[in-house]
């Protein structure tokens, strides 16, 4: 058919099945979506008050989860992400500002983000790595100890109840190359140690690799359907193609390399400026890239041309479009990404990064009914 032509058609297969199908590179009956919904947002539309919200995700992390699967039914998305939540902190205000406290001391320990994504912003890096002596401050657990956790064991009921209402869900391991080099280091500090200390970055990140292996494990054993690799740090918009083929790429591969053993579906988020080094993105063995974000100059027409017969890919949609645009520019702009990238399959059609927090609920429905009505 042409691709032009919009219709309702008749579901084949579940939620779930469409967004295996689309993420292994073929045809479902229908392109599915996964707009990058993250809890925030979730607060947005579902709470009465966005900061109180926040606040109290913040002090019970486990009401993220219920937040998202919440958001996942009124939207009636296909795909959901369930990040594994963070210790519980202490919130009280202060000013304008919410301020983490340590829930045993009463310390301050970080600032809560208000202003898009809702984590504690630390005054004090948890590790903070000088040397090669320093590496031994890296936690190693093992997967077992990691399934004993309490955030392991709250996501894991919560994938058997997504499962349950036929969402496809991923879940994400520790940051294993510049996202992780940056926390440790500092951002320019892991900028300028790509060119004066290369073999420290390299220590750093085989031992963060390892750390990431073992948690990707266990959320293996949780039940996700596929493991999301977020590293926006190794963007072009701020490392060379040279820098992301020597201290990105190998740690990518062997990440894919090792967790395909267990027969999981992995997709590679890198956002910003990809478009120099997509084919290397395909090459990382990576199911499916995204988020194809046009505001870093990405073209789902562009990759797809260039590496669409050799992965799946996600996104498209411009963030500022679901934050500022009407409802119909939305829905044409998700057609659109839905012709460049949706025929021969292998296409999820989503937001070209983080969906923002206050996007209208309006807007990230014309981009599920685009999907709904696209036909290939």
């Amino acid at each position: 058919m042409d691709g032009s032509q919009m219709q309702q058609v008749e579901p084949l297969y579940t939620s779930r099945q469409r967004m295996q199908i689309a993420m292994s590179g073929q045809c479902p009956d229908r392109i599915p979506t996964m707009p990058q919904i993250c809890y925030p947002h979730a607060v947005h539309i579902l709470c009465e008050d966005y900061r109180l919200g926040i606040k109290e995700v913040t002090e019970k992390p486990q009401r993220a989860y219920e937040l998202i699967l919440e958001i996942a039914q009124r939207y009636a998305v296909d795909g959901l992400r369930l990040f594994v939540t963070p210790e519980p902190y202490r919130v009280v205000e202060h000013q304008e500002e919410l301020i983490a406290l340590d829930r045993q001391t009463g310390t301050r320990v970080g600032r809560v983000d208000l202003f898009g994504g809702g984590a504690v912003i630390l005054d004090e890096p948890e590790i903070w790595i000088e040397n090669a002596q320093d590496l031994k401050k890296i936690p190693r657990p093992q997967c077992f100890d990691i399934l004993q956790t309490r955030s392991l064991l709250e996501l894991k009921e919560t994938v058997i109840l997504a499962h349950k209402l036929d969402f496809f869900v991923a879940s994400s391991p520790p940051a294993f190359t510049m996202n992780y080099l940056s926390r440790v280091r500092g951002r320019e500090r892991a900028l300028m140690d790509l060119m004066t200390n290369p073999d420290l970055v390299k220590q750093i990140l085989e031992v963060a690799l390892s750390q990431a292996i073992e948690h990707a494990r266990a959320l293996v054993h949780c039940g996700v359907d596929a493991l999301y690799i977020g590293d926006p740090s190794a963007s072009a918009s701020l490392i060379s193609p040279k820098h992301f083929e020597e201290f990105c790429l190998p740690f990518y591969q062997a990440f894919c390399s090792e967790l395909h053993r267990e027969d999981i579906l992995i997709y590679l988020h890198i956002c910003g400026n990809s478009t120099p080094i997509l084919e290397m993105m395909a090459d990382t063995g990576a199911d499916c890239i995204e988020p194809l974000d046009p505001l870093g100059g990405v073209k789902v027409s562009n990759a797809k041309e260039r590496i669409g017969n050799r992965v799946a890919l996600m996104g498209g949609v411009n963030t500022i479009t679901l934050l500022e645009g009407r409802a119909e520019d939305v829905y044409e702009e998700a057609i659109a990404c839905c012709r460049s990238g949706g025929q021969g399959g292998g296409y999820i059609l989503a937001a070209g990064d983080m969906v923002p927090d206050f996007t209208p609920e309006v807007n990230v429905q014309a981009l599920i009914r685009a999907a709904r009505e696209f036909t290939y």
